[in-house]
């Protein structure tokens, strides 16, 4: 693309013509004909690659750096903006066609339930014949068999917008996206009208970035800036907040819950009853647990907001199972990706509702983030599970006895507790302990297939080890 068409959307003089053949904003990533954005990150300052970008063929420099701006004056076209994250989301979309308005865009955002509902959305689109791709946190692509990694929740405006176009390309009319705080608070997603926007829960999450929970939350709000029309959980107190200013959003703004406009009257069984307008539906699933209920809600009422007939609801979300989202592996044994105090707690007890004998929990806490929620995290584990193995989740560059000791400082008393730091043995043991009646849940990691120690990625999947745990006692 010509860069003088390229920049329009900033109202930039271009007084050099080039051809812009990419976008980008890593230095490692540029190829020959690249935009190069240069700016000051939390970690780290582009401003430094720079050279680099040029040495691999970079044509063009948009920078946030006057000092950038002076010494590459002359040289190539170089452009210094105010606002650069804002900028690199404005040229992402229009170097690939501007493919968010040609498609009806879901985010979703909140702590917890984002994916589940992001999936149920997604299945019960491609259920009723409708073209749609997902992108969050297991992934991107049109459907659950053949999602490819991302590496996080919500990627850079360059992948973010290029995924759309392929989207578009192979004939979706749906993006259905997890919405990150960071995403929101780094400007990934600016510039897109969303025709619906989510908001599941709010919990403390992510502290090591936001610092504290009101941060957090107008990170969350963010979304509802850009939004068609908002849904919001009322039966959560964020989410109740958020409902009451809804007077500051350009959108229309519903609410869900046992006290909203999609009103949940029961969720027994995988079967959601709710109240709309004045008309009762009955939403099968093949989900567990009552937070399940306001996921399927939450998806439900995205849906019929985005004009869906409601009625072809009814067994659109039936057979829908979200990979490490209360999975059973092996009859007894979930795996879940609760990392949260909160979404630990309201796992255990709806374990528990159909636990016959003892519940046993393993789990670990992620190094490197917010050490605020492992002694939380610990008590939950404690009072709802009796045996309860602390392990290792992803370490990262963090001792893990350090994080170890974190969690047991919420545990009063150490009765039924054990620590296995290494994550396969403290697996095994649960398993082997293990009788006909008991539950074991292992939490924390969920889908992921990896584990990080020090400066590796290592292949780990939790439910890898559970299967070649039966295999080796001939009981698969």
């Amino acid at each position: 693309m010509l860069l003088s068409r390229l920049l329009k959307p900033l109202s930039l003089q271009v007084d050099r013509e080039v051809e812009v053949a990419g976008i980008t904003e890593d230095s490692r990533q540029v190829k020959e004909g690249y935009l190069f954005f240069a700016y000051r990150g939390f970690s780290s300052d582009g401003n430094r690659f720079v050279e680099e970008a040029l040495k691999r063929g970079a044509c063009c420099v948009i920078t946030d750096s006057e000092e950038t701006f002076r010494r590459l004056r002359g040289k190539l076209p170089v452009f210094r903006v105010n606002q650069p994250r804002k900028a690199l989301a404005l040229l992402s979309a229009r170097f690939y066609g501007n493919p968010e308005r040609k498609l009806k865009v879901i985010g979703i955002t909140g702590t917890n339930g984002k994916t589940t509902t992001a999936l149920l959305t997604l299945g019960a689109l491609n259920k009723l014949s409708i073209k749609a791709g997902y992108i969050g946190t297991l992934g991107y692509g049109i459907s659950l068999s053949s999602l490819k990694p991302l590496g996080m929740t919500t990627p850079s405006p360059p992948l973010f917008f290029k995924i759309l176009r392929k989207f578009v390309d192979r004939g979706c009319s749906y993006a259905v996206c997890e919405v990150s705080s960071h995403g929101l608070e780094l400007d990934r997603v600016y510039g897109i009208e969303f025709e619906v926007g989510v908001f599941t829960n709010l919990t403390p999450e992510h502290l090591d970035f936001h610092k504290e929970l009101y941060s957090y939350f107008l990170s969350k709000e963010r979304l509802f800036f850009s939004t068609r029309f908002g849904l919001v959980n009322v039966d959560d107190r964020w989410g109740a907040l958020l409902s009451g200013l809804r007077a500051a959003f350009p959108g229309e703004l519903s609410t869900f819950g046992k006290g909203g406009d999609f009103k949940i009257l029961s969720f027994k069984e995988g079967v959601l009853k709710l109240l709309w307008k004045g008309s009762t539906f009955t939403v099968y699933s093949s989900l567990k647990g009552e937070f399940n209920g306001y996921n399927l809600c939450g998806a439900f009422g995205a849906l019929a907001l985005c004009g869906i007939e409601p009625e072809s609801l009814s067994e659109a979300f039936l057979g829908i199972k979200v990979p490490g989202r209360l999975e059973e592996v092996y009859p007894g044994v979930f795996v879940d990706y609760a990392h949260t105090p909160d979404a630990l707690e309201k796992l255990l007890k709806t374990v528990s509702s159909f636990t016959k004998g003892r519940l046993i929990t393993v789990f670990g806490c992620g190094g490197e983030r917010d050490r605020e929620k492992r002694a939380p995290m610990g008590r939950v584990a404690r009072e709802l599970s009796d045996l309860v193995i602390i392990t290792s989740d992803n370490p990262r560059k963090e001792e893990p006895q350090r994080i170890i000791a974190d969690i047991l400082k919420g545990i009063s008393s150490k009765e039924g507790v054990l620590v296995v730091p290494d994550r396969r043995r403290a697996i095994e043991k649960a398993l082997s302990l293990k009788g006909k009646e008991d539950v074991v849940v292992i939490a924390g990691k969920g889908h992921e297939d990896y584990q990080i120690i020090g400066d590796r990625k290592i292949p780990f999947k939790d439910q890898q080890v559970v299967k070649e745990f039966y295999e080796r006692r001939g009981d698969c």
